[in-house]
């Protein structure tokens, strides 16, 4: 009875969506999000909200060239509904994430119509792990994830139904929207299908032509806007430092066998598998001349190539080739198994993810990034430093990290974060500026308080941080929360 009602395709969509908007949205009302990369992008979403500006993104006022901003719409979005908080930022990230998994479910309906092998593929992207922990977080890699696959998606109908090119191309152009260069794959992937298959006539095709010029020329349109706006230098910033530049500064992973490390530690138990599944698929694709393996298998070994040729790598730039792993996965597994294995492995895939969302949702337990309760610190004291720190302030960085805890400070309070500066430098700004206030790691405070004693006035401190000013500037400081919203940001 069990095995039929896992067995039929409408359960197995209902259960894949509600399970998955469980896993993804549970626990984020008040875990906060990180400095890095969540409130980065969250503050760029928030001053797009604010100032109605949707085509120069900015960070502090100033133009930030980094990242295309349809992500950051969709945060803005959810901020016109939901109000600017920690769940807001990640809200369209979950909802991205659950249309993978759907999306997914489609594209294997589409290959081999068999439902085994489309829930277990859904269900293995939502196995315990990293695709599952970034769709919990404010960033960008799971909206373009989303957008490649569609485009795969609209690819396949378009065999049938030319006009689903005009849905590939647009389907590009968002995810060129989303993290510019990273989401021009479809139009090479699709390339290379047709080149290897010899398909001359369909690379002429109308509909295809204007799905191309349709990704490209609103793909690009906030390049073109901000090239007109900025000319040399954003594109000296977007695509000379940024995407070419090959900078292995303190922020950037400089190491070339970064995705295979990456594998080997993230994509357990399902590594051996897929390996195995990978040369099955060549053979199919390239030698028997299947035309969906050799579809599923250019998908990610193309994106894979290309970008292990760069410096900075991570895994989850690769998240947009996860929904072919595990169709790879899904597949190989489905060819090897009889029946009463395959009916246990579908029962045990169910009742992880059925344990997965009891354990987000019904326990206190912290074994991820997005479990954890990050920039706490910062938010307990976000709403004093709003209070006391004027709009056109910024607040004083007695030896924290430049970029730490920048991002979260000035999503969660409005303030901006200084320069790092020493024991010399604040003690003359105490003379010169008795009613500045800074920011500080708590033990830091505690050893220049100890070694200047009686000039400088602890407003509050946790275990993480303290926020300070002069010893003459204590009787201005506010606590006065009668007439303001707390917390300012949740």
């Amino acid at each position: 009875m069990l095995n039929a009602i896992l067995n039929n395709r409408n359960f197995q969509i209902i259960f894949l969506v509600f399970l998955t908007l469980l896993i993804l949205l549970g626990r984020q009302l008040d875990t906060g999000i990180k400095n890095y990369d969540d409130a980065f992008y969250a503050q760029k979403a928030k001053e797009i909200y604010e100032s109605g500006n949707l085509w120069i993104v900015t960070v502090a006022g100033v133009p930030d060239f980094a990242d295309p901003p349809l992500p950051l719409w969709f945060i803005a979005l959810a901020y016109s509904i939901f109000g600017i908080s920690s769940y807001s930022a990640i809200f369209s990230s979950a909802l991205f994430g659950t249309g993978i998994v759907v999306l997914t479910y489609r594209l294997v309906d589409h290959f081999y119509k068999n439902s085994w092998i489309a829930f277990v593929a859904s269900l293995i992207l939502i196995f315990p792990g990293i695709f599952i922990d970034y769709s919990r977080r404010a960033m960008v890699d799971i909206p373009l994830a989303f957008f490649v696959t569609l485009a795969i998606f609209a690819f396949l109908k378009a065999k049938m139904n030319k006009p689903w090119y005009l849905i590939f191309g647009l389907a590009t152009a968002a995810g060129i929207l989303s993290k510019s260069v990273m989401g021009v794959f479809p139009l090479g992937i699709v390339f290379l299908f047709l080149l290897i298959n010899r398909q001359w006539k369909e690379m002429i095709n109308p509909y295809l032509i204007i799905g191309i010029l349709i990704a490209l020329g609103l793909g690009f349109s906030w390049h073109w806007f901000n090239w007109r706006e900025f000319g040399h230098l954003f594109l000296n910033v977007h695509f000379g430092i940024l995407y070419f530049g090959g900078d292995c500064g303190s922020s950037f992973r400089c190491n070339n066998l970064g995705y295979f490390e990456d594998f080997l530690e993230y994509y357990w138990p399902w590594l051996p598998i897929l390996l195995i599944g990978l040369y099955k698929f060549f053979c199919r694709g390239v030698i028997d001349k299947d035309e969906n393996a050799l579809l599923i298998f250019l998908w990610p070994t193309f994106v894979f190539g290309v970008l292990s040729t760069s410096n900075n790598q991570t895994i989850r730039y690769l998240f947009m080739i996860f929904p072919a792993l595990s169709i790879i996965v899904a597949k190989t597994l489905h060819d090897w198994l009889g029946v009463q294995w395959k009916e246990r492995v579908v029962g045990g895939l169910a009742g992880v993810a059925c344990l997965t969302a009891l354990f987000v949702n019904a326990t206190p337990f912290q074994v991820k990034v997005t479990l954890k309760t990050p920039s706490k610190g910062v938010r307990q004291l976000a709403s004093l430093i709003n209070l006391n720190v004027s709009e056109n302030e910024k607040i004083g960085n007695f030896k924290l990290d430049f970029w730490r805890p920048k991002h979260s400070v000035l999503f969660y309070s409005d303030r901006d974060l200084e320069p790092p500066i020493n024991e010399k430098e604040i003690l003359r700004q105490v003379q010169t500026n008795p009613q500045k206030m800074w920011l500080s790691r708590t033990y830091q405070f505690k050893a220049l308080d100890a070694q200047s004693p009686g000039e400088f006035y602890l407003i509050q401190a946790n275990r993480e941080y303290a926020f300070f000013t002069s010893i003459q500037n204590r009787d201005f400081v506010l606590y006065d929360f009668s007439e303001v919203k707390v917390p300012h940001i949740k």
